[in-house]
């Protein structure tokens, strides 16, 4: 199971979403996969709720009562290469992820990156070499308690939202509490990257079970063109190698940019049956999608209304 199964999570998503309801934490079974899920009143699974990106099946077996699920919207229905790319046009959506096991060593894996990305960390030093001379020696800090950085964080994102024409998440005080919660909680890491005095990016990331996840990054846009954004994925990106993390994962997306890190993809797509309704939403979402390929901005468009409704928004490169 992944974060988005964890006690943390699903718990910090009842108490912020569903106050005052009956809640539990039970493994169901669903189209032949078991998923930890959440359960309201001991009636309703939560099926969605903002930036709950997908439950990963369990794995081995399990002992104790199940509750039967006909059908769950998003979950991992396989693994593959990055090569295998997952084709969209079959309702499928991919999940970039590093397997760290794959790189004994730091320069293994920058070797990998430059294997897809030529002079990608040349030019990532171009970027830190310009931004130490003109504002101040760079930091990185990779859990920074400041509260100052947690709320520049929201207000850059919530920024960009706004600039993109998008619906801003962070203008909604539950989703907020959320993220708030899950730092009480432990499970949330704010990482920060300055230059001299001055904070430039800023990223807050699920950690969990020797997983960190790149969720919700942003950086400050005077700065942009030094690409702050990637200097502080990269560090990231170190950082999780250098505690021995099994993965850093890119959640649900399909980016560019995380294919030049990603080894390997999940694959996110319903299990089960899906109800008449669902059925006739996805007939419908595919002749409306027919339409948008021939006007390939409303189509951009759309797909990044989509990314940013289910959570972890546009990528800050």
């Amino acid at each position: 199971m992944n974060f988005f199964s964890s006690d943390a999570f699903l718990e910090t998503a009842a108490e912020v979403f569903h106050p005052g309801r009956t809640h539990s934490i039970e493994v169901c079974r669903v189209g032949g996969v078991l998923l930890r899920l959440l359960v309201l009143d001991d009636a309703q699974v939560l099926q969605a709720a903002p930036f709950y990106d997908f439950p990963q099946p369990l794995e081995g077996p399990h002992e104790g009562p199940l509750r039967e699920v006909p059908y769950f919207p998003r979950a991992v229905v396989a693994t593959t290469t990055v090569e295998a790319r997952v084709p969209e046009a079959k309702g499928y959506q991919p999940a970039p992820f590093i397997d760290w096991k794959r790189f004994p060593s730091w320069k293994d894996f920058t070797a990998h990156v430059e294997a897809r990305r030529a002079r990608l960390f040349d030019d990532s030093r171009r970027c830190r070499t310009k931004l130490g001379r003109e504002v101040g020696p760079l930091r990185f800090v990779f859990s920074d308690e400041r509260p100052s950085v947690f709320e520049a964080c929201l207000r850059w994102k919530s920024a960009q939202y706004r600039a993109s024409g998008l619906p801003d998440l962070f203008a909604v005080p539950g989703n907020v509490a959320l993220f708030r919660g899950l730092q009480a909680r432990g499970a949330l890491v704010v990482s920060s990257l300055s230059a001299g005095e001055t904070l430039v990016a800023a990223h807050l990331g699920a950690s969990w079970s020797g997983r960190l996840s790149w969720w919700v990054p942003a950086y400050d846009v005077a700065f942009a063109k030094a690409s702050p954004g990637r200097l502080l994925l990269e560090d990231l990106l170190q950082a999780s190698h250098a505690l021995s993390h099994a993965e850093f994962d890119f959640l649900l997306g399909d980016e560019a940019y995380k294919f030049h890190y990603a080894t390997h993809s999940r694959v996110i797509g319903p299990v089960g049956v899906p109800p008449l309704s669902e059925q006739l939403l996805a007939e419908a979402k595919a002749r409306v999608k027919g339409v948008l390929e021939r006007y390939p901005p409303a189509l951009s468009w759309a797909r990044a209304v989509q990314r940013v409704l289910r959570g972890p928004g546009r990528p800050q490169y």
